[in-house]
């Protein structure tokens, strides 16, 4: 008992300590947290539920690599590509990735897989192409 009271004090007062100081921690990029290989994704590119340019699937944009870093594009981890709507980005193609992303809408908070245009994906690794099911379109 004393032993847990004692280790809520010392994590009570290493938050305080954070806080007065305003450290604020910077976020672990989504790529460095996942087996998958690695691309840089555009700042500002769409992100989507889905391979669609339909407007029920836009969830955001492409942030930054952090939000203190003045980065044009952001280190993604790539699950897999599917063939789905054709589009125009810097180029046209049809061609989608499944990227593990921040975006606009979560922020920093939460990395999120979301389809972004083949277009604004740099340096693409060769990745499996995903599984379609009846709840959506997933990494294999």
């Amino acid at each position: 008992m004393l032993k847990h009271r004692f280790l809520r004090t010392m994590l009570t007062f290493a938050v305080a300590v954070v806080a007065a100081l305003g450290i604020a921690a910077e976020p672990a990029q989504a790529a460095t947290q996942s087996p998958y290989p690695n691309a840089l994704v555009e700042y500002m590119a769409s992100t989507r539920t889905g391979p669609y340019v339909n407007s029920g699937t836009y969830w955001g944009y492409a942030l930054r690599q952090s939000y203190a870093a003045n980065a044009p594009r952001q280190t993604v981890a790539v699950g897999c590509w599917w063939d789905g709507d054709w589009a125009t980005g810097n180029y046209s193609t049809n061609r989608w990735f499944r990227v593990l992303v921040w975006e606009s809408y979560d922020g920093y908070n939460v990395p999120r897989w979301l389809f972004v245009h083949a277009s604004y994906v740099y340096n693409q690794p060769t990745v499996p192409h995903c599984i379609a099911t009846s709840t959506g379109i997933w990494n294999p």
